[in-house]
């Protein structure tokens, strides 16, 4: 099992500024909705290496690029893309390891509260009756995930 510690006050405050902080710096007007979002384009790494070399031809030939496009604005979108694609990627393994450590602490303190019911239960069983009511106080709230499906068949 990892080593675990509880976050202190200052740094918990200081993820949250951080996160906080993040939130601030990216665009908070630009909320898709599912449809929106499905309509769009979607730069995937066939297209990026299109949008690259586009991008790198009107950087090289002015001369034919339509007055339309903003080629300075092509330019730093591609890398503004590049660096959110790279800050997602880091987001994403901060998260995985978030969600790997609390399915870790569940695994953990599920482990511990049932072998204090199933204590409370045989106790309750060998006629303890504090251990009784601490049982039928639990037994309801028991039966969930794994074992949901004992109580709806038995």
């Amino acid at each position: 099992m990892a080593s675990f510690r509880s976050f202190v006050g200052s740094e918990l405050m200081s993820i949250r500024q951080n996160i906080a902080a993040l939130r601030n710096m990216i665009p908070s007007n630009i909320k898709l909705k599912p449809t929106e979002r499905r309509s769009m384009f979607k730069l995937n790494d066939k297209k990026k290496e299109f949008v690259e070399k586009a991008v790198q031809y009107m950087r090289k030939n002015p001369n034919t690029v339509p007055a339309y496009v903003d080629v300075t604005t092509c330019n730093n979108y591609v890398q503004l893309y590049k660096q959110y694609g790279e800050l997602l990627s880091e987001l994403e393994e901060v998260k995985t390891r978030l969600e790997d450590a609390k399915l870790l602490l569940g695994n953990e303190i599920l482990k511990q509260t049932r072998a204090y019911f199933h204590n409370s239960k045989n106790a309750s069983l060998s006629g303890n009756s504090s251990y009784g009511t601490i049982y039928d106080e639990l037994k309801p709230h028991y039966a969930v995930g794994r074992n949901s499906r004992k109580s709806v068949e038995g």
